[in-house]
């Protein structure tokens, strides 16, 4: 599939940190979501993939052009909304998009004004006077309204209320329909994301743990619930995070094809049962370990 975005063994070192020799594709009209605790280099990722911090090594290009050669196309054609947005606190909401036009050659006014409508930002209130959560959507609204291709958000559902977040999970769902557009999400909690994610990139210790299509990771991560005593031995040595409770035995496994025979005489006999694992199970697998 046609990649918007490619990053290439990219490393980013800070004095206590270091992203390292990243490598991610974005595929053309779908959502990458990038998950990760706290601390294990998703806002640093995503400042590098919209070029806010430089790096030391390695490659980032989007729509096929370097940073190094056409930067202001790239940010022309690019929304990025930070994980704290930096505006002008005694400014209202209307003065913030006079002030953010002149930046972008696409700009939509009326456009960002049916999306504070949207959002329920009134757009004569100062910035100082909205909550965490109307910032990351003013943030947003801005980024929606100058023809951006590619989304590159960082913890953009933090501080937003379900209404508020269901409106965003179909922002994005919307934002990539026609195939042509592209989304970046970093958060440390699934929250909904998991829904809406084609592709799952988890980091850890600023490394790539996993980076899956979503559909083919749910595949082969299941839950299984089994009688104590029902599995062989073997089998159960193969699962993860066990947990005994008192009518039954609850753990993960991340290869449920290999396991299926193993598993298909007690689901037969009704003591096993096989459930689909959460986006957040795979997650709290990978960071935790076994």
């Amino acid at each position: 599939m046609d990649a918007i975005l490619e990053a290439r063994d990219v490393t980013k070192r800070y004095e206590d940190f270091t992203l390292g020799a990243v490598s991610l594709d974005v595929p053309r009209g779908s959502i990458v979501g990038i998950f990760g605790p706290n601390g294990a280099g998703k806002t640093t990722l995503v400042k590098v993939l919209a070029h806010q911090v430089p790096w030391q090594r390695g490659s980032v290009r989007v729509f096929g052009l370097r940073y190094e050669d056409r930067e202001p196309e790239i940010k022309n054609r690019l929304g990025y909304v930070a994980q704290e947005p930096p505006f002008y606190d005694d400014r209202t909401v209307r003065w913030t998009a006079r002030f953010a036009a002149p930046y972008f050659a696409r700009w939509d006014g009326p456009a960002f004004h049916r999306l504070l409508e949207e959002f329920s930002i009134n757009p004569l209130k100062k910035v100082k006077q909205l909550s965490g959560g109307q910032k990351k959507l003013l943030a947003l609204a801005i980024a929606l309204s100058h023809g951006a291709e590619v989304l590159i958000l960082d913890e953009p559902a933090a501080g937003l209320d379900v209404v508020h977040r269901r409106a965003l999970l179909e922002r994005l769902r919307a934002f990539v329909a026609n195939g042509e557009r592209s989304v970046v999400v970093a958060s440390h909690v699934t929250d909904g994301l998991d829904q809406v994610t084609d592709d799952v990139c988890i980091l850890r210790d600023g490394r790539i743990a996993l980076h899956e299509e979503r559909d083919a990771l749910l595949a082969k991560w299941k839950r299984v619930h089994f009688r104590d005593g029902a599995l062989a031995a073997s089998t159960v040595a193969l699962l993860s995070h066990v947990q005994r409770q008192p009518f039954a035995v609850s753990a993960l496994t991340g290869d449920f094809p290999a396991l299926r025979d193993s598993l298909a005489q007690a689901m037969a006999s009704g003591d096993a049962k096989v459930e689909n694992a959460t986006l957040e199970d795979v997650f709290v697998s990978l960071v935790k370990g076994a």
